[in-house]
């Protein structure tokens, strides 16, 4: 199902960033598989065959139906721009199973082009909401349904091509479920399913026991909430006992202003991430493991809010909750943790395509970099925790979009410090061709970095700035929406970098150099910040034994 999602789609958001996923579902609605590209997408996916069921009776439900939705307060989703399509798979005329697939669509209308803007106040703000509604039927698509849907695109061409491949996805997944129960039969792909669930509970149980019991605490702060820089906290209180673990957010923040806020599917989401990270990483991954978690976060809180407030950037608040839970996890079991990470940071352009005077919407992510390990160094330039797609490639992007990648590369000597390294964020420039650009940008530790630990160094802050290094430089603010640049000008992204794991000064002197030689950590931080004295190429071992003992 997700080959065929991504490769017939038309937008360079699922065909190149491959920002979908695939799934099925037992006939309660209970996740037997899933195949994700980024895990967060589980919010999406997840209670989707409740909300058709319980809008459509089982009467109403036919062979045939593809059923549509990305409403977070009525319908099923996270934001919405995640357009979720569910149908049911029927044997012998009975109903079996679901398939799901879910994409995330470039612009779905909205205040910008994108949809997806931190700084709206409210979900009305956001772009289309879309109950439960019948897509498709044994008759055929309901074109006045896509019609809907493309009149409130700006890119509707898009919108029509990326439709077209979910449903395609999904008859292909309901076939290859019909040819399971016809080769092993009902009854026996019926057990089969629940084995499987039974299977995934049993070992996220022993997995738990493993962990020592008690109760971890863990806290850290999204920089700006959408509408104001200002620290905006994110608590959990992770309690082990045995082989239960609850999850508690109460010392979280009230839902706030801006669209930084997480429909409570969105938090279980990077909950059942941080869990299958650290207790268990070959977890198969269906509802079977989440018998074995509770999780606690109080409506109207950032990590469970109620409408009308805005959602469209959860994703943003998902990498510092991944941080939160995973800083918390660490305590139990240092061993298997992770230090803070350098989040990804958002920027949707739109304008005009010069080329073919057609209006173009350019949505991407650009890669942060992951914390320090207690054994390994942090990667660089990666998507982090449950918020995880691909970027799309320069030469895809430049072929796409009115758009010039005049540099690509690592930030150099910005990883946190440690005996094992945090990753590096990038430095991107980008040449806008476009004729009456816009840009909106969602940054986030901008202002506040990446936390190490176990005396591990920060990280550092990101930041975007227009026309770098001429005379009309300026420096954005880390959240900005519609705003208007020239034709000809430059925008640079730099993402941030990640926290380290464990003391610099434990860190091997081969590997502080192996770093100066690669240009990821100056001669002159490796003296002052891991100890190491570096000659010509070489470590200058007792001059470095000498400046480790002061």
């Amino acid at each position: 199902m997700l080959a065929t999602l991504i490769k017939s789609a038309y937008s360079p958001n699922i065909k190149e960033r491959k920002d979908c996923s695939t799934a099925c579902f037992n006939a309660n609605g209970d996740l037997v598989s899933l195949s994700a590209i980024s895990p967060l997408h589980l919010s999406s996916l997840m209670g989707m065959v409740q909300n058709v069921t319980s809008k459509f009776t089982s009467e109403e439900i036919c062979e045939g139906d593809v059923f549509l939705t990305n409403d977070p307060y009525v319908g099923g989703g996270s934001h919405l721009p995640d357009l979720t399509v569910t149908s049911p798979v029927f044997v012998d005329g009975c109903l079996v199973a679901f398939v799901a697939c879910l994409a995330h669509h470039s612009d779905i209308g909205g205040k910008v082009a994108g949809s997806e803007s931190a700084d709206c106040t409210s979900i009305f703000q956001e772009g289309l909401r879309l109950p439960p509604v019948r897509l498709m039927d044994s008759d055929g698509v309901r074109q006045d349904i896509v019609d809907f849907i493309l009149l409130n695109s700006r890119t509707p061409h898009h919108r029509d091509g990326d439709l077209k491949a979910q449903i395609a996805a999904n008859l292909l997944g309901v076939r290859r479920i019909e040819e399971l129960f016809s080769k092993f039969g009902v009854d026996k792909t019926l057990a089969g399913i629940e084995q499987l669930l039974n299977y995934a509970e049993t070992r996220t149980r022993d997995a738990i026991s493993s962990l020592p019991d008690g109760t971890y605490e863990n806290e850290d702060f999204i920089d700006h909430d959408g509408i104001e820089e200002r620290n905006a906290r994110l608590k959990v209180a992770v309690t082990i006992d045995g082989d239960k673990i609850l999850f508690d957010f109460s010392g979280s923040e009230v839902q706030v202003a801006g669209a930084r806020n997480m429909v409570f599917c969105a938090t279980l989401a990077g909950v059942y991430h941080a869990v299958k990270v650290i207790c268990d990483p070959e977890l198969p991954p269906n509802a079977g493991y989440f018998r074995a978690i509770d999780v606690v976060a109080p409506p109207g809180s950032i990590t469970n809010s109620i409408s009308p407030a805005p959602v469209g950037d959860r994703g943003a608040t998902v990498n510092i909750l991944g941080d939160v839970l995973l800083g918390a996890l660490t305590k139990a079991a240092p061993e298997r943790g992770m230090a803070g990470c350098g989040s990804r940071q958002g920027v949707v352009f739109s304008g005009v395509d010069p080329r073919n005077k057609e209006y173009f919407v350019d949505y991407e992510v650009y890669a942060g970099a992951a914390g320090a390990l207690h054994d390994r160094d942090g990667m660089d330039a990666v998507r982090v925790h449950a918020s995880v797609t691909e970027n799309a490639p320069i030469e895809a992007f430049e072929r796409e979009f009115p758009l010039i990648a005049e540099r690509y590369e690592l930030v150099d000597d910005c990883g946190g410090a440690g005996r094992s390294r945090g990753g590096l964020g990038v430095r991107l420039d980008i040449r806008i061709l476009a004729e009456d650009a816009r840009l909106a940008g969602r940054g986030l530790r901008q202002s506040l970095p990446a936390p190490g630990c176990f005396s591990g160094g920060s990280g550092s802050t990101g930041r975007f700035i227009l026309n770098p290094n001429t005379q009309s430089e300026r420096l954005l603010p880390s959240v900005f929406s519609d705003f208007p640049v020239d034709t000809g000008c430059v925008v640079r992204l730099e993402t941030p970098s990640a926290g380290g794991f464990g003391d610099p000064v434990e860190r091997d002197p081969d590997k502080v150099l192996a770093d100066v030689l690669a240009g990821k950590v100056s001669k002159e931080s490796a003296k002052s910040v891991y100890k190491v004295v570096i000659g010509d190429g070489v470590v200058d071992f007792s001059a470095t034994a000498a400046l480790r003992a002061l």
